[in-house]
């Protein structure tokens, strides 16, 4: 017998064909830790570019840690209203490629705008050689600090380009 989702269950008790593994759009925790490098005084915070650590020796889990603007991107912290700042060896919920994230202008975008980023973890859409691409723009900003919706889609590009 198929099993069906009834009008007031949350969640079936086993896979529907077609449905989402995770909830769509939803930041799943993906069981990456903070690197051990990551300290108090500079934490890792919501809208937080992150790249896999590959000096970490741990292998239970993803390490992650601030981007530099050439890093291949892993993911962007999301937004937690408990907690906003992580330190070594917190777990972090991270949106990943495909999900729709606000993050802060570092100045004027227009919408679809190929989308890079600075060491403030803001979005512009002046590229730079050898800049990784964190997505597309999906709304305008006019000023800096401006949210932006992003959709995430994760590039690196020649240093040349």
């Amino acid at each position: 017998m198929a099993e069906t989702l009834q009008l007031n269950q949350f969640a079936p008790n086993v896979p529907l064909a077609g449905m989402y593994v995770y909830m769509a759009n939803s930041p799943q925790l993906h069981n990456v830790l903070v690197a051990s490098t990551v300290v108090s005084t500079a934490p890792l915070v919501a809208g937080a570019i992150v790249t896999l650590d590959s000096t970490s020796t741990n292998t239970n889990a993803p390490v992650a840690k601030q981007a530099a603007v050439t890093d291949p991107i892993f993911g962007v912290i999301t937004y937690n209203p408990v907690k906003q700042t992580y330190i070594a060896n917190e777990r972090i919920a991270i949106a990943r490629d495909g999900d729709i994230v606000w993050l802060p202008a570092a100045a004027a975008i227009n919408v679809g705008a190929e989308l890079y980023f600075n060491t403030s973890n803001q979005v512009t859409s002046t590229p730079t050689a050898g800049n990784s691409i964190v997505g597309k723009a999906l709304t305008k900003a006019t000023a800096t600090g401006d949210l932006v919706q992003v959709e995430l889609g994760f590039k690196t590009t020649e240093a040349g380009a």
